[in-house]
């Protein structure tokens, strides 16, 4: 098998969380079977609707790539996919759908946070393992300072991203001070705002302000004038 290197690193991913889900789930429903059947929990409409579409598009391109080079261990992949209308309810609903209906070895999926931590438990307890592949709160994986086993992340986190952007700010911007303006309506940006204000008066900055906004908001001249 030649396949590169995105494809490769899929290849390995998707081979070793199966392998694991089988293995502590003690069955093994898919290993006579000459295809891996892979669910994508995503959100194909709504309002994060351009992050699920496109990391699904490149797990297509991926699948395709394996596949087309003869698949895993001879084994072809077989993407089966769910819109979770990029919420939190409908993630679960899709989980549930993929796992009992479909009888997908493994999720890739949801793209943000919220979403993957609302399907972990229905994964969880089905034993099925969860490739979060945007997903980038430390809570995906941990829970109370515990690993959670069925779920993996291929992607960085957010503590990485939040010292990155203090270090830019201090270091190659020259900032002394800053104003945090998060999306009050996501994980996401709470989490990286929360990082870099951490990091970035750890290194001698000041944080003046903190305000937010929602994802539906359209008028910030307020908050900009302030």
């Amino acid at each position: 098998m030649n396949f590169g290197k995105k494809g490769l690193k899929l290849a390995s991913v998707l081979m070793g969380t199966m392998l694991m889900g089988g293995v502590l789930a003690g069955c093994g429903s898919q290993a006579d079977s000459n295809e891996i059947k892979v669910g994508a929990n995503f959100e194909m409409t709504g309002n994060v609707a351009n992050y699920g579409s496109a990391t699904l598009d490149g797990l297509k391109l991926a699948i395709d790539e394996i596949n087309d080079a003869g698949g895993v261990d001879g084994k072809k992949i077989t993407l089966v996919t769910a819109d979770n209308k990029s919420e939190a309810s409908e993630a679960v609903n899709a989980a549930t759908k993929l796992i009992s209906d479909d009888k997908v070895s493994v999720l890739v999926g949801p793209a943000v946070t919220a979403n993957v931590i609302a399907e972990s438990q229905v994964a969880t307890d089905n034993k099925v393992p969860i490739i979060a592949p945007d997903a980038t709160s430390p809570d995906v994986t941990v829970e109370n300072g515990k690993v959670k086993p069925f779920v993996f992340r291929s992607c960085f986190i957010d503590p990485q991203q939040g010292t990155v952007m203090a270090k830019f700010a201090s270091e190659n911007l020259k900032a002394k001070t800053a104003v945090i303006y998060v999306d009050n309506s996501t994980d996401y940006s709470k989490s990286l705002g929360k990082v870099f204000k951490e990091k970035f008066e750890a290194a001698g900055g000041k944080v003046l302000m903190e305000e937010a906004f929602l994802a539906k908001d359209q008028d910030f001249k307020a908050t900009l004038t302030k």
